[in-house]
């Protein structure tokens, strides 16, 4: 490294060499929404921020550009305590000096859903617009790991270029840019970083040059700041503030700096265009940048620094590859990036720890995303066509309020407790304006049917199904019967009948039914105008037979309420601790594990269901066992099972444990005292010898139709500093891959663990997945799928288990956060529920159609009921449908421009596949759109009621369909 001498006028540093480097430097900063304090001190911190960046951007030309950090909600939430400044952020942004967008927030990829990443881009790039313009550039340096399809994604929002750095394996790239293509075939360039990747000028040369280190701010002479912190009894714990802070400008260090800098970047770069980045987290905006940058610019012969945006910084690096005719000889990626760090570099680790960090946080994102995806939206979309307006405003407040909590260190449970009772509060707020849209479009549907032939004493149930396919299946739901009809309590006694009910399909014929629960309850009625009233009924829990459930659509039924009960004789129970139905038998054994017999394919498997506890001494970045960890499983344990329904439709055990654990970890002080002063041991922590029992309660059920067995465990955790996970035999030892879904894909990956000796992480054992996990070999497979749980592993060993976690527990925010206080929300304490399933299929995934399963497992039916009155509509009807399950559909909306609507979806076969989307709607036009919903090609209408269109592999599909008419009056 040369070093500079005071009266140094041009560089003779040995990286003067032949090249004549162009050095972009980005002005930007990492600004996490939510990570070491509140939303609220975050974004008065905001405002400090942005109050410098106008005042210097409007004064000093040279300081060209600044990027929000890839994200619209910087300067959104700047804008809501500061709207006077409105039109000031609209003329920066308006000239391309104010890089905003093109997220909203910046999302950790593997913990949402594909429709989710589609949803942020598009509310990113309308807050941005409406300021003046989206910067079109893929800068993803916030994500552990990158989705197979997101140069798919980009490009569909007209960007090819994507930044970034976790994830990607570089022993397996000899340059910073390569090809990287999705699995549908896009191809996208693909730029990472050197050392320090996303802050590598800010390290080597900015920081030197203000030489504000420790050392300075623990001086106390003032000469470069002071320290001030809060100390009372409420505030103590707080970090100091450094405040007046000054800066000594050392332009020696800033040229010694620039030699470090260019040697970690200069042989890596294909090109001369080399790419410099200012952007530590919650970094204020620093005036003298451009001073440093014309400084540098003065003593170095090597080439220049010029303040650029990456938008420039990109075309200057096509421009290069083209003229050097190198295009085509960059190393070619293909698929997701979810490598760990190999080599050292301490901003680069996957930090795998994230997928599990936080858990509840986790279900409740995902119940969030299911209720606003499949039901909402959709059920708006027929009440629309029913005649009801569109709740557009609640919907995108909904969607604003979900996307908030799915900024990374929020979803990635990487935060102290303060942030996570702020997302419980806006997981919340989502959930409840989705449902609310929910029951108040289907009511619109309910209106418009025809149930005028329902007497006084039925009532008319509606099954909906939001499903692209038509359903059979059970379905519970509750049937209010009124005490004035006079069936429940016999006149002039205290004695009461148990009820028995009859249902009847929209011809009349008798439905299988089967009455699990009954009980009587006051049942209140809002009423549009007036107060609201009640009456006494016995509401009854049935589960019906519901076959033939038309695509995105419902069916009508009719509950007619007797004084006699059934009593059938058949049952899915046929013996003690056995389910059965023509598909599967499970047979519970005394340790609570259940042995599975797929009857269709003669394959079993064993000792299914059973926990795994052990110790956890890591944080939300990183799983790390105890050093002296114990590892405990119910295997061998006996469990209490109990029968709780029995009968022809649905039947259910619960297994019940009591199991002792460690309360927690603790560590062992040793006080020495050899000859006088002592000195304190403390040892590695390790698991307490105390313990206390963790109560686990299995409801296990299967349906006479289903092909899967269902799970919801109930945990009243007490026990802190644990991992508890719960495992699944697969037996299949000679697979070597999983098939698990991730946004807008299905990918493959390796179970076989490498040899991680020298790497900086472990290899990963835990990996994430959206809702399934499947091991499968050319004759038979098991797929584990869930409701939010996306941590997974599949055991590298002979039993291959599929091994999904259900808490990780541990007591402080860590490192990241810049606070070792005790955080106790990240322990997870509390009762706690899970809901997962079993399912046994033929071949592979795809043979065995598991993505179609999974997504009817994750979307239910919905049931409703109601009175007799007049309608327009038949009692069975369909919406919209698609004729092929390959066809995976993720949304039904309404378009983001028009009032036309929105159907999209991708392709999981291996091969293009042709879709029929129907509608009896009446369909007027159809186009083919990209996600950004621009026009890419029309769509031939049939008979104006059908769309076929062709589906690539893996390909994402967008179509706007246009109606003609209103559902009701067709």
């Amino acid at each position: 490294m040369a070093l500079y001498p005071v009266d140094t006028k041009k560089s003779d540093s040995k990286d003067a060499d032949s090249k004549n480097y162009n050095m972009h430097l980005i002005i930007n900063t990492h600004w996490d929404r939510e990570y070491r304090w509140s939303f609220c001190e975050t974004q008065m911190r905001l405002v400090e921020a942005v109050d410098i960046l106008l005042e210097t951007m409007e004064k000093d030309p040279r300081f060209k550009y600044f990027h929000t950090d890839s994200q619209a909600s910087f300067l959104d939430d700047y804008l809501e305590l500061r709207p006077e400044n409105r039109q000031r952020v609209e003329k920066l942004v308006g000239e391309g000096r104010l890089l905003a967008g093109p997220w909203y927030t910046l999302p950790a990829e593997f913990l949402v859903s594909g429709e989710a990443l589609v949803r942020n881009l598009l509310m990113g790039h309308k807050i941005a617009g409406d300021m003046g313009g989206v910067m079109k550039a893929g800068y993803n340096i916030f994500s552990w790991g990158q989705v197979s399809q997101l140069p798919q994604i980009y490009s569909q929002f007209g960007m090819d270029t994507i930044l970034f750095y976790r994830g990607i394996d570089q022993s397996n790239i000899d340059k910073l840019e390569f090809n990287w293509q999705s699995p549908d075939g896009t191809n996208a360039l693909g730029i990472t970083f050197g050392s320090y990747h996303r802050l590598n000028f800010w390290v080597y040369v900015y920081r030197p040059y203000i030489d504000i280190d420790a050392k300075a701010v623990l001086s106390r002479d003032g000469s470069q700041g002071f320290l001030a912190n809060l100390c009372d009894s409420y505030s103590h714990d707080i970090n100091h503030h450094f405040v007046n802070q000054g800066s000594r400008q050392d332009l020696i260090a800033a040229l010694n700096g620039m030699d470090t800098l260019l040697d970690t970047v200069k042989d890596k770069a294909s090109t001369p265009e080399l790419l410099f980045l200012q952007g530590f987290d919650q970094e204020n905006p620093d005036p003298i940048v451009p001073d440093l940058v014309d400084a540098i610019n003065n003593k170095i012969d090597y080439g220049k620094i010029t303040v650029s945006s990456l938008p420039e910084y990109i075309e200057k690096v096509k421009e290069s590859l083209k003229s050097q005719g190198t295009e085509n000889d960059l190393n070619q990626l293909s698929g997701e990036m979810l490598n760990v760090e190999r080599s050292g570099d301490p901003f680069a680790p996957l930090y795998i720890g994230v997928f599990s960090a936080r858990m509840p946080l986790k279900q409740m994102n995902t119940a969030c995303e299911y209720l606003l995806e499949k039901w909402a939206e959709p059920s708006a979309v027929w009440a629309m066509l029913a005649g009801r307006r569109y709740p557009e405003s609640v919907l995108e407040k909904a969607w604003r309020q979900l996307l908030q909590n799915q900024q990374h260190d929020g979803i990635g449970g990487c935060h102290v407790d303060r942030i996570t009772t702020s997302m419980i509060e806006r997981y919340d707020n989502s959930r409840d304006i989705s449902e609310t849209v929910t029951r108040d479009s289907l009511t619109a549907v309910i209106q418009n049917i025809d149930m005028s032939d329902l007497d006084s004493q039925q009532v008319g149930l509606v099954i909906f199904n939001s499903s692209p396919q038509p359903r059979s299946e059970e379905v519970v739901c509750t049937v209010d019967i009124p005490h004035k009809w006079g069936l429940r309590y016999i006149p002039g006694t205290m004695y009461k009948n148990d009820l028995g009910i009859d249902i009847f399909d929209e011809s009349g014929k008798r439905v299988p039914s089967q009455i699990l629960e009954q009980d009587d309850d006051t049942v209140y009625t809002y009423l549009k105008y007036g107060s609201a009233t009640n009456f006494e009924a016995t509401r009854i829990k049935v589960a019906i037979k519901a076959d033939d459930i038309p695509a995105m659509g419902y069916k009508c039924f009719t509950a007619k309420a007797k004084n006699s009960v059934d009593r059938p004789v058949e049952t899915l129970t046929p013996e003690p601790n056995v389910l059965e139905n023509k598909y599967i038998r499970a047979e519970i054994q005394f340790d609570g594990t259940i042995n599975l017999c797929d009857k269709e394919n003669k394959t079993s498997y064993d000792g299914l269901n059973y926990f795994e506890d052990s110790g956890e001494a890591g944080g939300p970045l990183i799983h790390c066992p105890p050093n002296k960890n114990q590892i405990y499983t119910t295997k061998g344990r006996p469990a209490d099972v109990s029968l709780v329904h029995s009968g022809p439709l649905m039947s259910r055990y619960c297994i019940e444990h009591e199991w002792l654990l460690p309360e927690g970890l603790f560590s062992e002080t040793k006080i020495h005292v050899p000859h006088g002063k002592k000195w304190v041991d403390n040892s590695a922590p390790q698991r307490s010898s105390v313990k206390v029992p963790l109560r686990m309660r299995t409801e296990v059920t299967l349906c006479a139709s289903s092909r899967k067995l269902e799970f919801e465990t109930f945990i009243d955790n007490n026990i802190k500093d644990h991992r508890l996970r719960v495992g699944f035999p697969t037996g299949k030892s000679e697979v070597t891959h999983c098939s698990v879904d991730t946004p807008f894909d299905v990918v493959s990956r390796d179970i076989r663990i490498p040899d991680s000796s020298g790497w900086y992480e472990e290899a990963a054992k835990t990996l994430p997945c959206h809702s399934f996990i499947d091991v499968s070999d050319e004759k038979s497979g098991l797929s584990v799928m869930h409701r939010g749980l996306p941590e997974y592993e599949v055991a590298d060993n002979k039993d291959r288990s599929i091994m999904l976690t259900l808490l990780r527990c541990f007591g402080t925010a860590g490192n990241p956060t810049e606070t070792y206080e005790p955080q106790p929300l990240a322990q997870c304490q509390g009762s706690r529920s899970y809901k997962y399933a079993v399912y046994c299929h033929s071949g592979n995934f795809r043979k065995g159609r598991v993505a179609a399963e999974a997504n009817e497992y994750t979307t239910a039916l919905r049931a409703a009921q109601c009175s007799g009155h007049e309608g327009s509509l038949p009692k069975s009807y369909s919406f919209f449908s698609v004729d092929n399950d390959n066809f995976i559909v993720t949304s039904l909306k309404k378009a983001q421009y028009s009032d036309d609507i929105v159907l999209r979806g991708f392709n999981t076969a291996d091969k293009t596949i042709k879709v029929k989307l129907s509608s009896t709607a009446g369909i007027k036009s159809a186009y083919k759109i990209t996600l950004e919903e621009k026009e890419k090609c029309p769509l031939e209408v049939k008979d104006f009621n059908q769309v076929i269109f062709e589906a690539g592999k893996a390909e994402i599909v967008s179509v706007r369909l246009g109606i003609a008419a209103a559902a009701k009056n067709q």
